[in-house]
């Protein structure tokens, strides 16, 4: 038994992703389970113990450099003679893949061109969810629907060496990812400020993390905020090197972005700030002390990613949520529960 899964879209996405793989694995322990996913998603799934093959397939890379990574990527496929392929996208290129590849039995959901099985969503369910849900023409079991990343030792080590230099061990620690693809996603620079100023006279250690591109940006919050206790690692660290030191964190602040389903994944809370999005979409934090920090407006939700800019002007729906009050949530938090240790 040869089973192909493809989840070509963001990091997070494919983070919603990984439950399926421990299913499959559940109900055909001895099948040879493969991915196909993006480059910049693939090492998500490095120490995943229930895939055996990952492969890459570069969207991005311009019109004619893309028709031959596919092509490439047919040829591979064809050559595996896959008996079961689920595409958890929608898209004419997933559904391609498939049909070129030659896999006789094409899962996916009701939208996907091709498929030998469709399957139907009810409404308002997490993206994790909406995955296992892929699953049923193939099981009636109930599975364990919990996200996950797995680290090496190598990658925890870095993560305790790092708190380790920087921290007090008396404090807590929170992580902040102030950045995301999307503009209108973003609580503004100032606040994030403000809030890293206010955490001053807190117990607190702060360490900003994020990527290369993101690096000033988490410069200039620090400098504003003027903490000696906050610490800058954005573009110092990769994927899976960023997920170990959200683990070692009590808490993770940050937008509607990929921190907060690395956060799900490794077991730490999480406060996200959905602005442009919301539940209804799917990608909401999920665990039980898990915040999403928002306002009932009449415009929300805009548009499913977040644009680069409010379509009305005022980008309200993150304006009116004010440090002072997420200061009043952290202190909450902390009031009541122990140290993560």
């Amino acid at each position: 038994m040869k089973i192909l899964v493809i989840q070509t879209a963001f990091i997070g996405d494919l983070i919603m992703t990984t439950p399926i793989f421990r299913a499959l694995r559940e109900v055909f322990p001895k099948a040879q389970i493969d991915a196909l996913v993006i480059p910049q998603s693939a090492i998500i799934l490095k120490y995943n113990p229930y895939i055996d093959n990952i492969y890459a397939f570069d969207k991005k890379s311009g019109f004619f450099r893309k028709i031959f990574n596919f092509f490439q990527i047919i040829n591979r496929f064809r050559k595996e003679k896959y008996d079961i392929g689920i595409s958890v996208q929608s898209s004419y290129t997933s559904a391609l893949i498939l049909l070129l590849s030659g896999i006789v039995r094409r899962i996916g959901y009701r939208r996907l061109p091709f498929a030998t099985d469709k399957v139907l969503l009810p409404k308002g369910l997490h993206n994790r969810l909406r995955v296992l849900k892929l699953l049923e023409p193939l099981s009636n079991k109930t599975f364990t629907d919990s996200t996950e990343i797995f680290l090496s030792e190598a990658e925890m080590s870095k993560a305790k060496e790092i708190i380790e230099s920087c921290c007090n061990p008396e404090n807590r620690k929170i992580a902040i990812a102030p950045g995301s693809v999307w503009e209108t996603k973003k609580w503004s620079w100032e606040y994030y400020a403000e809030l890293t100023k206010l955490l001053r006279s807190a117990k607190v250690d702060v360490f900003f993390i994020g990527s290369q591109q993101e690096n000033e940006l988490c410069e200039k919050i620090i400098s504003y905020a003027q903490n000696p206790n906050a610490f800058n690692f954005a573009g110092k660290l990769n994927l899976l090197e960023s997920a170990a030191l959200i683990a070692e964190m009590d808490l993770l602040i940050c937008n509607d972005s990929s921190p907060l389903h690395i956060a799900n994944a490794v077991g730490t809370d999480v406060f996200a700030f959905f602005g442009p999005t919301v539940r209804q979409f799917g990608c909401f934090p999920y665990r039980q002390n898990d915040k999403m920090l928002e306002v009932e407006l009449d415009c929300r939700p805009c548009s499913k990613h977040g644009g680069r800019r409010c379509p009305l002007g005022h980008h309200n729906c993150m304006k009116l949520i004010k440090p002072e009050y997420v200061y009043q949530l952290i202190t909450e938090k902390f009031a009541n529960s122990l140290p993560k240790t």
